[in-house]
């Protein structure tokens, strides 16, 4: 590898056709392995003697991997055999193979604490859920790991909440499923009443009571659309709502708020012009485009600033 040619990720063209798993520098993008299926990346990192040969930086901190159209060229980009025999057997395999994912796009979401605490932040769209279950395991995740490192609190407005999925990405990441359901305080709501009753009463005790500094309200307007509801009831319970979510702007400014809408509701417009953050995540050639629909400071986002290409890392304990 270190008498060829380096190649970058961003070489990579349009016209590429064939995908590959790329390793990658993510300080300088500098392509280190290309091959048809995962392997470990332990023996990668030690035939690298864990620096990156373009950069210099160490591995273990900037090594990631992606799926992705790679051209012609790239196919020779590969440790030598030379290299190879350095790596000493028996090694453990980091990568796992996606399958957990249930069949939804593989995606990583960018670290979540460059998201602003303070903030009321809305998704929409199909893959609102997918995210939010995502990010109720990164939350909790140590902040060199990309997350906030605080017990997350999740209210669960559409009885949708997915424990398997949940479970699914903590495997991801090498991290017990139970060890990680441990840091997650979750309730669901069953009427709307409750669920207002949640965000104006008990929520802000729970937050206490826990030092979280994540919280999540799933399908926050799911129950809206029974047709039993009087439209006047529903606008005012939806105040209520926003009311609780108000406060905990004001008297907690550490705290980070993500809510999603996934069911239409004629109340949408009620949340979604409340929000600091809106963006929409939605199918698109079995991946996830992002659109952004309204940002505190940004008047446009770009897709890569939001979507970033699938990174498993080992994460064996939360210290």
């Amino acid at each position: 590898m270190q008498q060829q040619k380096f190649h970058y990720l961003h070489e990579a063209t349009d016209s590429c056709t064939k995908s590959r798993f790329v390793y990658f520098c993510t300080e300088c993008l500098c392509v280190l392995k290309v091959c048809k299926s995962l392997s470990s990346v332990d023996k990668l990192i030690e035939t690298f003697e864990n620096r990156c040969p373009s950069c210099g930086s160490t591995l273990e901190g900037s090594l990631s991997c992606r799926l992705a159209p790679v051209s012609d060229e790239w196919s020779e980009v590969a440790p030598s055999r030379r290299e190879e025999r350095r790596v000493r057997p028996g090694t453990s395999e980091l990568f796992k193979q996606a399958s957990s994912l249930l069949r939804e796009p593989s995606f990583n979401f960018s670290p979540i604490e460059k998201f602003e605490p303070g903030r009321v932040a809305v998704f929409t769209g199909k893959y609102a859920e997918t995210v939010a279950e995502f990010l109720c395991f990164r939350g909790q995740l140590p902040r060199r790991h990309g997350g906030l490192d605080t017990v997350v609190v999740f209210i669960d407005g559409g009885n949708c909440s997915d424990p398997y999925l949940f479970a699914s990405y903590a495997r991801e990441y090498m991290v017990p499923p139970r060890e990680a359901l441990g840091r997650v305080v979750t309730t669901r709501a069953f009427t709307i009443y409750q669920l207002a009753n949640l965000v104006t009463r008990e929520l802000s005790a729970v937050i206490d009571e826990h030092g979280s500094k994540f919280v999540i309200i799933s399908d926050i307007l799911s129950m809206f659309n029974d047709p039993s509801i009087e439209a006047k009831e529903a606008s005012r319970v939806i105040e209520a709502i926003k009311g609780g979510l108000r406060e905990v702007k004001k008297k907690r400014r550490d705290v980070f708020v993500l809510v999603t809408l996934t069911a239409k509701t004629p109340y949408d417009h009620l949340i979604t012009d409340s929000a600091d953050l809106l963006l929409n995540l939605s199918p698109a050639n079995s991946k996830v485009a992002a659109m952004l629909l309204k940002h505190p400071c940004k008047p446009s986002l770009q897709l890569g600033e939001i979507l970033r290409p699938v990174l498993h890392q080992r994460y064996r304990t939360y210290g």
